[in-house]
């Protein structure tokens, strides 16, 4: 197994440090000793990385996609600050990268989703499978060239974990390390390609070639049966291995065998020459419990912030996926069924997705991990929370190659395995075929959940970006995600819903979006996933969309997922102030019924703060000064919702602040105030002591952010202004 934890298992419940958690942690920061090493306060009860309530499972990754998965177990009946009608509490998962194996780490981001108070008697005895995503961009190589890399994520319950801390210990939760292989390039560089083949080019040469210039590669081929063959012989990659596909085709129909098998033959076993042992194809006709030898899947879990029931897939071996990198390779595909009845029966098959997976050189003592994702949507089986908690067992069959069938919630494959769990389905009004209810999911990459729907402002982790904002306005581009209720089946040529997004300043009239953007779809086909071409999301003469989410599936029949379930993109520069945002929707060929869905209401803030600096002793700004002096001066800096400032000089060669104050011991270079909650107006005096700092010209700048999202992709409008001074010798003053 890859799992790095650090935990301290407990028999106690420790009811109390549950409770008053936070309260605990303002007394005293390192109340629970997990700040040792950095804290200097001593700690009054040691628990640290304890999972008895929550923990993390597996970690993966979906290199088609970019996308970290995380799987938590949430073990407990209490402990998680309130039932479904509460808020619950926060589950926080940080991930980082390493492409040093470990010696340094880059933060990705952060996500997480929301814990409750499940009663037992609701979930029997099993724990819940929750699922954490976020979307990451690891640098990418050349086909040839393995791209293995570690990956971490830190499960940290009701206290985020920090940025660029990949060491920090939560309190409750645990680390998981593990190894992922990302994607090989879809285009590269001349130059890379050189590079990648160690090809040496004459100087003279060199100058005529375009280094610069992209290549898109060939479709990668995939590898026949008899090419596979050759490439595993003395491997121990047995034939109903790697020609499974073949076998399973020709097991399942009898006329067919009986062709194949024949003198004047020129199928499978004749023209392909086989060394077919019996043993290989009872293997394909009674896999027994599945063969878990080359591949096991061993978490699955549901992701409420995206929507998507979530797979990990550790891959142990180093041959046996039908090719390197630089071929098809072959699928690992995973089918999900739901029961919605609690009768055991997993009668309701969710669909069926995959990852793709290659032959490695160098696969990890402990494997490599993939993930696999199902967009899936629950709106008809939401209840009330008043109604308590609405729990489904979900059932998840993993076959190499050969996709499980959604009418066979029993099957078992060849190679592959079987995994249960329970998850819950986050409260809300159920919405029955034939109604077309739009909801907004997010606002600038925050759930609705999350934004006050009094003053507009944003706190929490970010659905769909690696921020945290904390009571933030929104500037920019504003994205609006969301769905509408039971889709049309427009890949069967059925006609699109339509839907028409409104903003409104506060106290004025609606007004209807009008601007064209391009929107990324994705195709789900028979467990298979695939780009389609982008559509041009242009209004008609009413300013309607055409709605492009199809989630009609079966065999032959394509799902259609928008990238990122993106409805508009608002551009919001030149507004400020509350503003108010609704989706309506229709059938255009049922006439009459036109859904309206909730209000959601946001704070516009697109002016970036305003910020003076300049020096007031000696000749002012832009004078001389001499080593040693200290250089006095003035700031200030303003906005609507100013979050930070910071001082720093340039270049940095020494010196240090002594004004203002208060400082840190020993005062700092750079200094910077964070300021929570936020303020509209910063100003006061500063001190630099020159001494130490050699000759030299300067600049004193002063930064400031605000709070605003901006964009729907980070946090903190930036502008800065800077003040002049040269520092001379003593002996040139």
């Amino acid at each position: 197994m890859s799992n790095t934890k650090h935990s301290k298992h407990s028999k106690l419940t420790y009811t109390k440090e549950r409770s008053q958690f936070r309260a605990l942690l303002l007394k005293n920061p390192n109340y629970f000793g997990n700040l040792d090493k950095c804290c200097p306060v001593k700690s009054v009860l040691n628990i640290q990385g304890n999972t008895l309530y929550e923990e993390l499972g597996c970690v993966g990754f979906q290199p088609q996609f970019n996308r970290l998965e995380a799987v938590v177990y949430i073990k407990q009946s209490a402990g998680y600050s309130g039932d479904v009608c509460s808020n619950g509490s926060p589950e926080f998962v940080r991930f980082y990268l390493s492409y040093d194996d470990g010696a340094t780490w880059v933060d990705q981001g952060l996500t997480s989703f929301t814990s409750y108070d499940i009663p037992e008697g609701t979930k029997g005895s099993k724990r819940l499978e929750y699922a954490a995503s976020l979307t990451v961009n690891p640098p990418k190589k050349f086909c040839v060239t393995e791209n293995i890399i570690l990956a971490r994520a830190i499960l940290s319950w009701n206290n985020a974990p920090p940025e660029d801390t990949p060491d920090f210990i939560p309190v409750w939760g645990d680390i998981n390390d593990t190894h992922i292989q990302v994607d090989p390039k879809t285009f590269f560089l001349v130059g890379d390609f050189l590079q990648a083949l160690e090809v040496k080019v004459k100087p003279e040469l060199l100058s005529a070639i375009d280094v610069n210039a992209s290549i898109a590669p060939t479709k990668k081929m995939a590898m026949t049966v008899p090419e596979l063959q050759k490439i595993y012989k003395g491997k121990d990659v047995p034939v109903h291995r790697f020609a499974l596909t073949e076998l399973n085709k020709l097991m399942s129909q009898p006329v067919l065998s009986a062709s194949l098998t024949s003198p004047a033959s020129t199928g499978l076993l004749a023209d392909l020459d086989l060394d077919i042992d019996i043993n290989d194809l009872v293997a394909v006709l009674n896999p027994g419990d599945g063969n878990t030898r080359y591949e096991e899947m061993e978490c699955i879990g549901y992701d409420p912030k995206t929507q998507t029931m979530v797979a990990t897939i550790r891959i142990k071996l180093s041959s046996g996926y039908s090719g390197s990198l630089c071929t098809q390779g072959s699928r690992e595909y995973v089918t999900f069924w739901a029961d919605f009845d609690d009768n055991g029966s997993f009668e309701t098959c969710l669909g069926t997705t995959s990852v793709n997976v290659h032959d490695i050189n160098k696969v990890p003592d402990d494997g490599l991990e993939y993930a696999v994702f199902l967009p899936v949507n629950f709106d008809q089986y939401r209840q009330p929370c008043g109604q308590g908690p609405r729990l489904v067992p979900v059932r998840a069959i993993m076959s190499w190659n050969v996709a499980p069938p959604c009418n066979n919630p029993n099957y078992v494959p060849v190679w592959g395995n079987r995994e249960e769990t329970v998850i819950h389905i986050k409260p809300g009004y159920a919405y029955p075929p034939g109604t077309h209810m739009p909801i907004i999911q997010t606002v600038a990459s925050m759930d609705t959940d999350e934004i006050n729907q009094v003053t507009g402002l944003a706190s929490g982790t970010a659905a769909l970006a690696g921020f945290t904002a904390t009571e933030s306005p929104f500037g920019g581009e504003v994205i609006i995600t969301g769905h509408i209720a039971n889709t049309t089946d427009i890949s069967a040529g059925v006609t699109n819903l339509k839907y028409m997004v409104e903003v409104r300043e506060n106290g004025g009239g609606w007004q209807p979006l009008s601007n064209s953007f391009e929107l990324g779809r994705d195709q789900l086909l028979n467990g298979v996933w695939s780009d389609m071409p982008k559509a041009d999301q242009s209004v008609d003469e009413m300013n309607w969309y055409e709605y492009q989410e199809d989630l009609i599936g079966g065999p032959g029949n394509a799902q259609i997922f928008p990238v990122g379930n993106v409805l508009a993109r608002w551009q919001t520069a030149g507004k400020t102030g509350l503003w108010d945002i609704r989706i309506k929707a229709k059938n255009p060929v049922v006439p009459g019924p036109v859904w309206y869905g909730a209000t959601v209401r946001v704070m516009l803030d697109n002016d970036a703060p305003d910020v003076a600096i300049n020096i007031t002793s000696g000749g002012g700004d832009c004078a001389d000064f001499t080593i040693g002096d200290v250089i006095d001066g003035s700031y200030s800096a303003s906005d609507a919702h100013l979050r930070q400032v910071r001082l720093f000089v340039e270049p940095a060669k020494g010196g240090s602040f002594t004004n203002p104050a208060p400082l840190p011991a020993g005062g700092t270079m750079p200094l910077n105030r964070v300021f929570s909650p936020t303020k509209t107006f910063e100003n006061g005096n500063w001190s630099l002591d020159t001494d130490g700092m050699p000759r030299c010209g300067y600049i004193v700048r002063l930064g400031a952010w605000d709070n605003t999202i901006v964009n729907s992709g980070s946090v903190g409008r930036y502008r800065s202004a800077v003040v002049g001074l040269c520092l001379r010798d003593p002996e040139d003053a």
